[in-house]
C-alpha cells in the first residue's frame, strides 16, 4: 500500500509541475490570436446574452443588435473601452454589473470579432488600453 501511494503521490507532483509550467507559458493555448478569449466570450454570451440579443447576435423585436447595420450605426467609431462601460454598467438587464469586467471584455471580444473589427491577440483587460481599440469597419 505504501508503494501505491507513493507512486500516486509522486504523479500528482508531475502533473501538477506540468500545470504549472502550462501556466507559466501564457496557457500553451493561441493567446496571440486571441481564441480562448473569444471562445470564453461566445460561451458566457450564449449563456447571458443570447436569450435576448439572439444566438446569431441579430437581436429582436425587443432587443438592439449585436451585428449588422444598426451595431455599426451605434458603435462604429467608438472605443472598445466604451463598448465594454455599455454593456458593464445595463447588462444583463434584470443584473446590471454582476459578471466580472474579465467576462464583459471576454463578451465584447466575442462580439467584435464576430463583427470582423480588426484588433490583434485578445483584447486588454484595462481601460487606457481598450480605449485605443476604435471600433471600426474591417477594411
Amino acid at each position: 500500500m505504501n508503494r501505491f501511494r507513493f507512486l500516486a503521490l509522486a504523479s500528482f507532483v508531475v502533473w501538477c509541475s506540468a500545470l504549472i509550467g502550462l501556466s507559466a507559458q501564457g496557457g500553451g493555448a493561441g493567446a496571440a490570436g486571441g481564441g480562448d478569449q473569444q471562445t470564453r466570450g461566445k460561451a458566457l454570451y450564449n449563456d447571458k446574452c443570447a436569450s435576448c440579443h439572439m444566438e446569431n447576435l441579430k437581436g429582436s423585436t425587443e432587443t438592439p443588435p449585436l451585428t449588422g447595420d444598426m451595431f455599426w450605426q451605434n458603435w462604429e467609431t467608438y472605443s472598445a473601452n466604451n463598448f465594454v462601460e455599455q454593456i458593464r454598467t445595463t447588462m444583463p438587464e434584470d443584473n446590471p454589473g454582476s459578471l466580472m469586467r474579465e467576462q464583459y471584455i471576454d463578451i465584447v471580444a466575442y462580439i467584435l470579432k464576430t463583427n470582423e473589427v480588426p484588433f490583434a491577440g485578445d483584447l486588454p483587460g484595462d481601460a487606457d488600453a481598450l480605449k485605443k481599440i476604435t471600433i471600426k469597419k474591417k477594411e
